[in-house]
This record gives structure tokens, C-alpha cells and sequence, in this order.
């Protein structure tokens, strides 16, 4: 006999394939994205099903792509590492493209410094950049700010015992702006009441009361939207939050943005998932993918208490938003009135703004369109993720699965993707090019591919990708006489970074010439050096390989302009000065008074040594001990003895006190200069005359040359570059190098006139550097 409760269970389960064998007859077998299409949710109800799930992973038919329609996307990027990820992210959506972009960023003042560099040099055809100050949008709430600070009441701060309404009376004292001024009539009640602080009845009038103090804070400028009341668990801060404020802060004219985590990677046309928007309901306002993980389903561990969620809840890495909905739904303060009352019983967000975009769906669903799960797949520990997707159109990485591989492998891909591919135009939406881009490109128009100097001139008006900052950075506090090392290097020179290091315990500016892959090797090389790693003071900035010279003044330009104290020591990355030279060189710039009134370059003496085993010197007297013995000579004496010869260094043995050396022809000393010298001339790439062309500047402008007496800086041996090779071996290489000096001595004619005249017959004097 079968037990009482089979038939019932044995019944159900009819029913239930009954129901399948409708809906599979009702909706069909096809299959898009690798999942079987559905019928969009009646009415825009997206109510969870019986399992939990919010049939985010059926596909409506998909609509056809906006062609050439501008296509918006938002994303909130603060510090170094997000503002790495962002490029990735950006990457993986201009390969798939094919429609003009307009980003909208919301940045802190570091990110918006690394990213308006990189897309001002990018040159990307057909992409649009704009930032929005994220210190705005994440201070207090104006009402709330107010309310808080200005009633230190136990109605408010929940002292022990009872709280007393009446009580907020006395503490009123700050100004109240004037469109809060009906606030006090709310909460200067003509009787006291009195509640326990645990009362149900205080939660309610508690909760009330703050109702009423957001209604009458919509008078606030709409580009200051605040989130930093609200407390949050998440890694992110209050950055973490800003996405609840973007119908108020992107411009009231745009309808409709994609917004975006940093840590997603695309693979296929962001157009697709735009083209979602034409699938949502007249009251559907918000677009987002079912959450892949049991989080919002609660009980995870004990005492696990999420807020509250339809579902398993919506995942917020990837969002469609209806902004011009949103205004007109009054999001600003639907959104905090549901946090506000959320905050009552529970401490604290701990997803950030995906808990506030899920609670206010919860109470009111009609809001959100699910979108199909294959537009935002998450990786986690506990990741559901593998039953949607099999063709993943839109790949976040977090942690590892059993198909990590294959994702990892994806990201990498864009990650060391060359970005210079991406110039491309637009095939059939044509666009114009932003005024300086196509100024380069009718320069470039204008030379001769015939020419034998093609490539001199052709690197020269090459705009190079600048990633400044790519690393960790603490700029270094203010200090009048502060020296930063500027020098560049390419992959072959990172062996000399933790020497570099160890001498020179000050803050540093170096521009690296990299490829985007070698852009990864040079990060996982930092992060794998205890030397390196441990060193925030110094700032790299990665200038992006394009074309076969090496833009040695370009990079130069870069470190030097990165550069944050008053002054700099204009360096090579294959010397190494003394171990005291940063603290002398700031009594020297002390001692001698630099500054507006005495303009000067100190120049700190250069020797090398042939040896790769070398016992540093650590003082002037082992140095000229060294000397002598013939294990250190001065710099380049037996190749380009005009190079540092007007240095004097007969007179450097015997100095006790910096002196005075006059300019000559093609010296090319190592010099301490204010930060707002005169940059170095980019026309010069690869080997030769790229330093002396700088001195004769320093010169033309009457900067004195004051040698140090006490310091110096060695340079160690290595193989030659590929540069220098060529100008060695190349005649043409050598007459290319001519021509640039004579037009360099042409402007300076041009600009000192007269004063220049020296320079001319210096430089018709047969000398090369060999």
C-alpha cells in the first residue's frame, strides 16, 4: 500500500509536466544566445517564479541594431587599479563596435587625471569623453546632513532609555536653507511625545518624520545628488553607491545610458545589449540581469541578513536605465526613502548600490525588465552562472570556475590588446575627427613616403597613447626645495628600477615605452619586487609603443610634466647617483637661493664605469680613489669627450663650492632645473643630440650652469640600443639626425634671433657623436 502523502505527490508532479508540455508547445523550442526564447513578462511583472528566479535567461526576439545611433554608457571609475580595468572594459567595447560612443565617467580627481590623458591621446574616431566630479556627488545629503548634525537628540541618536520628539526644539542652532525652513514646523512639535526607543510606534514616526525631510530636499541642484549618508560594508566606498545618483547627474537630456562595472569585459557589439531598451514596457524603467548566486535568498551562514530582494535579486554590473523614466518617476527619492527606511532595521549596505537598486524593486517590481543572463555573468565562489550561458555575449572575471579558462583567456585577450588597433573609423558612419586629430592627420597627409628621412618625420607627429600614473602613486607633500628624478626606459632597461630605487629614496617620475602586452609584464614584474612594490613615491607613466624610432624627448616630456614637486633631476634610467644626491641636491637648491630671482641648472658631474661588478662609491674621495685606479672614468671621454669636457672636472677634484661653467657645443650634462623649464624638443627620436638640443634651450633662456662640488652620478654597462646601432651603421640615419638639428637651429632663430648666432657656428662644426 502506498503511503498517504504518494498520490498527492505523484498527482503534482502530472500537473507540472503537463504545464511544461504546454509552455513548450505555447513559446517553442528556439534557441538564441544559447538560450530558449521566451515571452517577455506580462504587463513589465517581473515576479519571480516558483524557484526563486527571475527569468532574466529568456531572450525576447531580438530587435534589430541602431544603426549609427550614438550610444551612451556610464561608468564609475576611482584610483590606479580601476582606472586599468576601465581600459580593458574599453578595449573589449570599441573591438566589437559599431556605432559612434559617448562614455560618461564618474571619476575622483586621480582617475579623471589618468583618463582624460589616455583618451585625449587615444584619438579614438567616433568616441565622445565626458567626466563628472564624483567628490560631488558623494557628500552628504544637503536635508539629511542638516537633520543629523544639527539634532543631536535621543529621538536621533537613539541614546538609552526613552526619546522625547519634543527635544529636537533646543537643538536647532545651524542656518537652515531656505528650502528647508517648513522643516522645523515638522520637527518643533507644539506637544512632547514620549516613545521607548524600541517602540514600534517610535520606528514609525521615526520613519515618518524622514519621509517628510527627503520630500522637502528635491530643491537640491541636481547635479549634487549625495550618497555619503549612507553607510556601506562594500569594498568600493561610497564610489560604490554613485549609480543611484546618475539620472540626476548625466544631463537631463539624455534618455536612456548602459552603466557599467569596470570589471566587465565585452565580447560581443555593445549595440545588442542597447538594442534591449526597445523591449521594455511603458512603466519598465530599469534594465538588469537575475543575480547568479544564492546571496539575496539569505541564510548563507548565521545570522546572514540581506536586504531585501525579488528573488534571488538583480545583479548591478551591468544596468540599462530609462533616465528621462527615472526623473519623472521621481528616482531621487524613491531610492532614498526605501534606503532610509531599510536603514532602520539593518547596519549597513553590503553590495553597495545593489542592494538599494533590489530593495526598491522589491517594492516595486513593475520597474525593473529582466534582461537575459547572458549579458552579465558572474564569476564567483558560489556562481550559478554555467546554466546560462553557452554563447556568453558579456564576461565579468572575479574568481575562479570550472570554465575560468576559457574567461581568463577572454580578458586577457583585451588586456593585452595593442589599443592603437583601435583607431579605426567607423565603416559606413562617418564622423568628424576632433580638431587636433585631424590636424595630425593633414600633417601626416602632407609627407613624403619617399623621403629618406620619412621616418624621422612621421615618429615626430606621432601621438603616443599616455597611461599616467599606471601604478599605485602617493604624490609627495609639499616641500619648497623637493627634487623629482625624471628619466624614460623601454622593456629592455626594467633590470635598473630596484638599483634605481635604492639610491634614490626620493619621489620619481619615469616614463616607460611599452606595448600593451609589455604593459603587463612591467605590472606583474612591480608586484613581484619587494624593492618595487614597497616604493609609493614613485609615479610610472606608460607611454604606448607606435612606430620604429624610439621618442626619447616625447618620453621625457611625459615624466617631466608628471612631475609634482618644485624641482627635478633631468636623469638617464642607466645611471645611478650617489646615495646621498636627494638630500644634497635640496640643501644645495636651499643654500643657493634658486628660485624666481636666479635662474640656474646644477649640473651634477657624470662618470661610468666598464665594469658590471662595481663597488659604488659612497663619497667624492672614493670617487676620485677610482678615478685613478682606472675603475671609473668620466662619462663617454673615449667616445664624446665634448659631451661633459665643459664640466670641468679638473676643477670638480678640487672644488669645495659649486662654480660657474659656460655653455659649449654639444654639452649634454645631467641637470637639476625648476619643473617649468623649458620642455625638451620632440623632433628628436632615437640616437643623437636629443639632450644638447635641451641645454642650448636651458642656455638660449640664460639658465646659469652651477656644478656641484660634492655630487655625481654613475652610469653602469649595457649592451646598445637598436637606436644607436642604426645611427652607427646607417649614413642616412646620420644625415636624417643633420637635418633635424638644422631645423632645430632655424627656430631658434627665429624665436632668440641674434642670441642664436653661437649656436649656428657650433653647430657647422664637424662633430658627431660616434
Amino acid at each position: 500500500m502506498l503511503p498517504r502523502g504518494r498520490p498527492r505527490a505523484l498527482g503534482a508532479a502530472a500537473l507540472l509536466l503537463l504545464l511544461l508540455l504546454i509552455g513548450f508547445f505555447l513559446f517553442g523550442g528556439d534557441v538564441e544566445y544559447g538560450r530558449p526564447r521566451g515571452a517577455a513578462a506580462v504587463d513589465g511583472d517581473p515576479s519571480a517564479d516558483r524557484g526563486g528566479r527571475n527569468r532574466s535567461d529568456c531572450v525576447p526576439p531580438r530587435p534589430p541594431l541602431p544603426k549609427c545611433e550614438l550610444l551612451h554608457v556610464a561608468i564609475v571609475c576611482a584610483g590606479h587599479n580601476s582606472s586599468r580595468d576601465l581600459v580593458t572594459l574599453v578595449k573589449s567595447v570599441l573591438f566589437y563596435r559599431k556605432n559612434p560612443l559617448h562614455f560618461h565617467l564618474v571619476t575622483d580627481a586621480m582617475a579623471r587625471n589618468i583618463l582624460e590623458m589616455l583618451f585625449h591621446t587615444w584619438m579614438v574616431p567616433a568616441v565622445r569623453v565626458s567626466f563628472y566630479d564624483a567628490e560631488e556627488l558623494k557628500a552628504g545629503a544637503l536635508a539629511l546632513l542638516h537633520f543629523f548634525l544639527a539634532v543631536p537628540s535621543p529621538f536621533l541618536l537613539g541614546v538609552r532609555g526613552w526619546g522625547r520628539v519634543g527635544e529636537v526644539r533646543a537643538a536647532w542652532d545651524p542656518p537652515v536653507p531656505s528650502h528647508l525652513q517648513k522643516l522645523k514646523s515638522l520637527i518643533l512639535p507644539g506637544a512632547y511625545a514620549f516613545f521607548p526607543l524600541c517602540h514600534p510606534e517610535y520606528v514609525r514616526h521615526s520613519y515618518a518624520l524622514l519621509c517628510q525631510v527627503h520630500a522637502l530636499s528635491s530643491p537640491t541642484p541636481p547635479q549634487q545628488p549625495q550618497v555619503s549618508w549612507i553607510p556601506n560594508k562594500h569594498y568600493s566606498g561610497l564610489y560604490g553607491l554613485m549609480k543611484l545618483v546618475l539620472p540626476a547627474a548625466l544631463p537631463p537630456e539624455l534618455a536612456r545610458v548602459i552603466v557599467l562595472d569596470t570589471d566587465v569585459t565585452f565580447a560581443s557589439d555593445i549595440a545588442e545589449l542597447w538594442a534591449l531598451f526597445a523591449h521594455f514596457s511603458d512603466e519598465q524603467v530599469i534594465g538588469l540581469v537575475e543575480n547568479q548566486s544564492d546571496w539575496y535568498l539569505g541564510n548563507l551562514w548565521r545570522n546572514h541578513r540581506p536586504w531585501p530582494a525579488l528573488g534571488r535579486g538583480f545583479n548591478t554590473g551591468v544596468i540599462l536605465l530609462r533616465l528621462d523614466r527615472l526623473r519623472q518617476a521621481g528616482w531621487g527619492q524613491m531610492w532614498k526613502l526605501t534606503a532610509t527606511r531599510e536603514l532602520l532595521t539593518l547596519p549597513a549596505t553590503s553590495l553597495a548600490d545593489q542592494d538599494i537598486f533590489n530593495a526598491v524593486i522589491k517594492e516595486h517590481p513593475g520597474l525593473v525588465q529582466p534582461l537575459p543572463c547572458v549579458w552579465n555573468v558572474q564569476l564567483s565562489d558560489h556562481t550559478l552562472a554555467e546554466r546560462c550561458y553557452s554563447e556568453a555575449s558579456d564576461l565579468k572575471l572575479r574568481v575562479k570556475n570550472k570554465h575560468v579558462e576559457y574567461f581568463r583567456n577572454l580578458y586577457l585577450t583585451f588586456l593585452e590588446y595593442d589599443g592603437n588597433l583601435l583607431r579605426r573609423e567607423l565603416f559606413g558612419c562617418p564622423s568628424p575627427p576632433a580638431a587636433e586629430a585631424e590636424q595630425v592627420q593633414r600633417a601626416l597627409a602632407q609627407l613624403d613616403e619617399e623621403d629618406a628621412c620619412f621616418e624621422f618625420r612621421q615618429q615626430r607627429l606621432t601621438v603616443h597613447r599616455v597611461h599616467v600614473t599606471f601604478l599605485p602613486h602617493e604624490p609627495p607633500p609639499p616641500r619648497p626645495h623637493d627634487v623629482t628624478l625624471v628619466a624614460q626606459l623601454s622593456m629592455d632597461r626594467l633590470q635598473m628600477l630596484e638599483a634605481l630605487c635604492r639610491h634614490w629614496p626620493g619621489p620619481m617620475s619615469l616614463a616607460l615605452y611599452l606595448t600593451d602586452a609589455e604593459a603587463q609584464q612591467f605590472l606583474r614584474f612591480v608586484e613581484a619586487s619587494a624593492v618595487l612594490s614597497a616604493r609609493q613615491n614613485v609615479a610610472y607613466h606608460v607611454v604606448y609603443r607606435e612606430g620604429p624610432l624610439y621618442p626619447v624627448n616625447q618620453l621625457r616630456n611625459v615624466a617631466l610634466a608628471q612631475a609634482l614637486t618644485p624641482y627635478v633631476f633631468l636623469s638617464d634610467i642607466d645611471f645611478l647617483p650617489a646615495y646621498s644626491l636627494y638630500d644634497d641636491l635640496r640643501a644645495s637648491i636651499e643654500q643657493l637661493k634658486l628660485g624666481s630671482e636666479r635662474r640656474a641648472a646644477l649640473v651634477v658631474p657624470a662618470f661610468e664605469t666598464l665594469h658590471y661588478r662595481f663597488s659604488f662609491p659612497s663619497s667624492k674621495a672614493e670617487v676620485l680613489a677610482l678615478l685613478d685606479s682606472g675603475l671609473l672614468y668620466t662619462f663617454r671621454y673615449h667616445e664624446w669627450p665634448q659631451g661633459h669636457a665643459p664640466t670641468d672636472y679638473a676643477r670638480w677634484r678640487e672644488a669645495q663650492t659649486p662654480y660657474r661653467v659656460q655653455w659649449a657645443a654639444d654639452y649634454e650634462p645631467y641637470v637639476v632645473v625648476p619643473r617649468d623649464c623649458p620642455r625638451y624638443d620632440p623632433r628628436f627620436v632615437g640616437f643623437g643630440w636629443n639632450k644638447v638640443a635641451h641645454i642650448v634651450e636651458l642656455d638660449a633662456q640664460e639658465y646659469e650652469l652651477l656644478v656641484l662640488p660634492e655630487a655625481f652620478t654613475i652610469h653602469l654597462p649595457h649592451g646598445p640600443s637598436l637606436d644607436i646601432s642604426r645611427f652607427r651603421s646607417s649614413p642616412t640615419y646620420r644625415d636624417c639626425l643633420q637635418a633635424v638639428k638644422d631645423e632645430f637651429h632655424q627656430d631658434l632663430s627665429r624665436r632668440y634671433g641674434a642670441a642664436a648666432l653661437k649656436y649656428l657656428t657650433a653647430l657647422r662644426q664637424p662633430r658627431s657623436p660616434a
